[in-house]
């Protein structure tokens, strides 16, 4: 039974990797509904340069180092519409089953439903040929909640936050599935 997940999961990273050789752009849920699995297994299927995974444990240590960009894109899902917030990330705080962002400068605000986080993912997937860095945030069944891209200016990544990105993958995303 082990052997054939385990050639599944190949088979599963044989057709990413092709994937990403086409020049359309490359994002999570496309390829999830291409395969027929979730966003969570697309990035496990990603070549192991491009991607590092932590627990849920780590969200208090990911979203303080988050804050300290000089600029990110907050990006959510929903109903079917992509919702982008450009910005500084704002601190905050756990309470009444949400993480209470503490925004008020018209930038990102709001709560975040973190209870049911499985997985923070730090990703390195190229986008429309660009360099492009991401912290994904993954419920339970594999679903990506939102997630934080690294700023751009000028369409260029920020360089202290490209920096701040790798810093944070390297101390916090230790796993590598």
């Amino acid at each position: 039974m082990e052997a054939s997940c385990c050639g599944m999961a190949e088979t599963l990273r044989e057709r990413v990797g092709a994937a990403l050789l086409e020049k359309s752009p490359v994002m999570l849920a496309g390829l999830a509904e291409r395969f027929g699995v979730s966003e969570l297994d697309i990035a496990r299927a990603l070549p192991e340069e491009m991607r590092a995974f932590a627990g849920p444990e780590a969200f208090d240590a990911v979203w303080q180092s988050l804050t300290g960009w000089e600029s990110a894109t907050f990006i959510a899902l929903c109903g079917g519409s992509v919702l982008e917030i450009k910005g500084k990330i704002p601190a905050g705080a756990h309470g009444h089953g949400y993480f209470n962002l503490k925004g008020g400068d018209g930038g990102l605000g709001g709560h975040l439903r973190i209870e049911g986080l499985g997985r923070i993912a730090f990703l390195s997937l190229p986008f429309m040929g660009r360099e492009s860095h991401s912290v994904q945030f993954f419920d339970v069944a594999g679903a990506v909640l939102f997630s934080v891209y690294v700023g751009r200016e000028n369409h260029k990544l920020i360089p202290a936050a490209r920096d701040a990105f790798f810093a944070l993958r390297e101390a916090v995303g230790k796993e590598r599935t």
